[in-house]
């Protein structure tokens, strides 16, 4: 009875043992994101930046240059660092105070002259702080997307973070970006709620963000400890971007 036991006990481990292990499926985007860069119409190791000043200020990614952060070894082999230190400015695309609109009026001169593999793209603090409607914002946000789709671009776009004083305004727009994320097929950056895993409620304000204020504090902006996490808001933007821009990388591009 007890070899019995024993066997079947045997068996059973061996079966659990050799049951396949089923992998995380695939987000939706990668297939499709697959397809965008296959166009074979962007520059190896380009990438754009398109934004306000929470984009424009050289506290976001510009450190590339000169400092490779080994946790994201896909983006070190590949991105030009030079050129997003380079790269901030009107004719860039990215600057303090502009909505998406201003964003649109510059991006197809943007995607033709950089041939960007990826953009990364935030808009919307500036609608909430000008009242800006979110139906216009929606469709600024739209065709920034489309032209960066149609030019062989992987759009990479980006949640804002909790707005002191106007709050219900940031997560209804941030709520849109998702559906739009999803309905396009393109990987989202979730700043919002990265914010507010490492400073719940509004442990944020003076922290994170300026007191009172919707900008990121700055600080150690390429270092990304724990700690340093949850005190330096561009350090927090920047990695949360990084593991975005290196999972694009390994999923939808070659070698």
């Amino acid at each position: 009875m007890r070899a019995t036991a024993a066997v079947l006990g045997g068996m059973v481990l061996a079966a659990a043992l050799a049951a396949p292990v089923h992998a995380e499926a695939e987000p939706e985007w990668v297939a499709a994101m697959k397809a965008v860069h296959a166009k074979g119409t962007a520059q190896k190791g380009s990438v754009s930046q398109i934004g306000d000043s929470i984009t424009f200020t050289k506290a976001f990614l510009a450190f590339l240059a000169w400092n490779k952060p080994e946790a994201f070894p896909a983006v070190n082999a590949r991105v030009n660092g030079k050129l997003l230190n380079d790269r901030k400015g009107p004719e860039h695309s990215n600057y303090s105070g502009w909505t998406a609109g201003e964003g649109l009026s510059k991006i197809k001169g943007v995607l033709a002259n950089e041939k960007p593999e990826i953009a990364v793209v935030m808009y919307g603090t500036n609608e909430v702080t000008k009242g800006v409607s979110l139906e216009q914002w929606q469709k600024n946000m739209t065709a920034i997307v489309d032209a960066c789709l149609e030019a062989g671009c992987v759009p990479i776009v980006s949640t804002i973070p909790p707005y002191p004083g106007k709050d219900e305004k940031a997560q209804a727009l941030n709520a849109a970006l998702k559906k739009l994320a999803a309905e396009k097929k393109i990987p989202l950056v979730d700043f919002y709620a990265a914010v507010l895993e490492r400073q719940p409620g509004t442990a944020w304000d003076g922290t994170l963000l300026g007191k009172g204020d919707v900008h990121p504090t700055g600080g150690e902006n390429h270092v990304f400890t724990d700690e340093n996490l949850k005190k330096c808001g561009y350090a927090l933007r920047n990695y949360v971007t990084l593991k975005a821009m290196n999972d694009v990388i390994e999923k939808c591009f070659e070698k």
